[in-house]
Formats: structure tokens, sequence, C-alpha cells
């Protein structure tokens, strides 16, 4: 859990691995607190726990259509090296 100096609640983070990398596994502010740039703070602390931990690599994804996660992980030197698009039949199809 990621919290304010005050003790309020910021948001939450949860580093996580598989057998090949160190990942992002959730990052999220709660609503009352974007737009104020905790989201790099988050994301941040959640690289350093694994640099501390030696991973040589970490990734990260997210939806194509959430641009501030987008921009965060840009901001904090994360490259893109793929993308994956998931097309769905529409209901009732």
């Amino acid at each position: 859990m990621a919290y304010l100096p005050d003790g309020t609640l910021a948001g939450m983070a949860i580093p996580s691995a598989t057998p090949y990398h160190r990942n992002v596994g959730y990052l999220g502010v709660v609503p009352e607190q974007r737009g104020k740039g905790l989201i790099d703070e988050i994301l941040a602390e959640i690289t350093r726990f694994h640099a501390g931990e030696a991973a040589d690599r970490i990734t990260a994804t997210t939806d194509t259509v959430n641009a501030p996660m987008a921009a965060a992980f840009t901001r904090a030197g994360y490259e893109v090296t793929e993308i994956r698009l998931v097309l769905e039949a529409a209901q009732g199809a």
C-alpha cells in the first residue's frame, strides 16, 4: 500500500515475478489522488524493489488505452518491446 505523508491512502503497488523476469504486477492510484504525479513515485518504488533484488530486467504491461500509465513507464525509462492486441467477437455475434 502507498500512503501520503499524512497517512492518506494514495494507491497500491504489487511487484511480481515470473520464472523469466521481475515485473510490475499491479500499480494503482486511488481516484481522488490521480493527477498529482503519485504514479511516478509508486512506479519508482516498484523499480527500486526489483533493482534491490538484483533484477537485470523489469517488465510491465498496460492496456493500450491507459495513456497515463504508458506515459509513466516512458518517464521511468521503460521501453516498449511489444504490443499485444486482444480482439473479441461482439456480444451476441
